[in-house]
């Protein structure tokens, strides 16, 4: 059991119409094995059961439930952070994801052995709709602490870690002013931790630590259908870029040629997906902003295939198939930012190898 004289961790769930996820969610923040913990369900309108489930968690004193008169969306994550938490440690929870028990406690070891690490990611499995997992392989090859410069690179390439995936210090949040771009609809945990290395190191955990909830009604997949997503994606790395030009770090800037080959590569996968549906008009759309994105996307074989395939409208699926490697599937187990140290997993995540 441990003391409540340890501190304080603040878990911040949002929710809008999640009720069919939400007892899973609230469940597995109570049963972690780090006990001094605040639990803060934010409901922005739900016209679902979302708010007579979460009330059923009230006679627990680490729960509080509270409602917004009318739907915040993203405005929610300022409205948990900046008013009603006071975590000295904080995550932002979505109401469809859920955590694994020891994920707090390994995280506040790490945080309180480490002072200057300002957030820790652990790592993810992914979960279907129909509750099957979907194994991933890690993003790193092992759990580490990292200098936060070297690390902030990372996040112009590539999503390392979803919301739930991350556990932040307060004060270092605090320090880059929380979430307070207006991209943060669709990018705030990208944003998050990439302003958070400025200020602060990093850390990750190889082990799994939650679940991701994948299907057709998450705000990234709908995002995606209506074309918020490429133009939000775009702009963080060039919202990146601009502050890392404006700060000095080459590291970061000299890498956005090869961020937006890879945003166009992506966008180009979201084309595909149309096509197989025979969305041709979407798929179109997709095409063109990749193009736009990165001229260096129109030599690539899944280009030219899925250009190909739009201007006669005559679709393969089988080839298209041949196009796309399922994420699962992709090989990952990457080394990690450089000047890392090593955490020895079952031991003490405070000891280095």
């Amino acid at each position: 059991m441990i003391s409540e004289n340890k501190p304080l961790v603040s878990i911040m769930i949002p929710n809008y119409n999640y009720s069919r996820y939400l007892d899973q969610c609230i469940k597995s923040a109570l049963d972690q094995t780090y006990e001094n913990l605040e639990i803060v369900i934010l409901d922005n309108t739900s016209t679902d059961d979302s708010v007579k489930i979460a009330a059923k968690y009230l006679s627990d004193k680490r729960v509080r439930v509270c409602r917004n008169q009318f739907n915040i969306l993203s405005r929610s994550y300022n409205v948990l952070s900046k008013l009603l938490t006071n975590g000295k440690y904080r995550m932002m929870l979505c109401s469809d994801d859920f955590i694994y028990p020891h994920f707090v406690e390994q995280a506040v070891e790490i945080m309180e052995k480490y002072p200057n690490v300002g957030y820790v990611h652990g790592e993810k499995d992914f979960i279907t709709e129909d509750g099957k997992l979907q194994y991933w392989d890690p993003f790193y090859k092992c759990s580490f602490v990292a200098p936060g410069l070297n690390t902030m690179p990372v996040y112009m390439v590539t999503t390392v870690a979803h919301p739930s995936q991350g556990i932040f210090r307060s004060s270092s949040f605090f320090e880059i002013r929380g979430y307070d771009k207006e991209i943060d609809h669709m990018n705030g945990d990208k944003t998050l931790w990439f302003y958070l290395s400025e200020v602060s190191d990093a850390a990750y955990i190889k082990e799994k630590c939650c679940g991701i909830r994948l299907g057709s009604e998450t705000q990234t997949f709908i995002t995606q259908r209506n074309f918020q997503h490429p133009i939000l994606c775009h702009l963080t790395i060039k919202d990146f870029v601009k502050y890392a030009k404006e700060k000095g770090y080459p590291q970061v800037y000299n890498r956005e040629n090869e961020a937006m080959l890879r945003l166009a590569d992506e966008f180009v996968g979201y084309a595909i997906g149309m096509l197989a549906e025979k969305d041709f008009a979407l798929a179109r759309d997709y095409l063109i902003y990749a193009k736009i994105v990165s001229r260096e996307i129109c030599k690539s074989e899944k280009y030219i295939i899925s250009n190909n395939m739009l201007a006669t409208e005559v679709v393969d699926k089988e080839v298209l198939a041949k196009l796309v490697t399922p994420p699962e599937k992709k090989k990952r187990g990457y080394e990690p930012p450089e000047g890392y140290t090593e955490l020895v997993k079952g031991i003490d995540y405070g000891q280095t190898c």
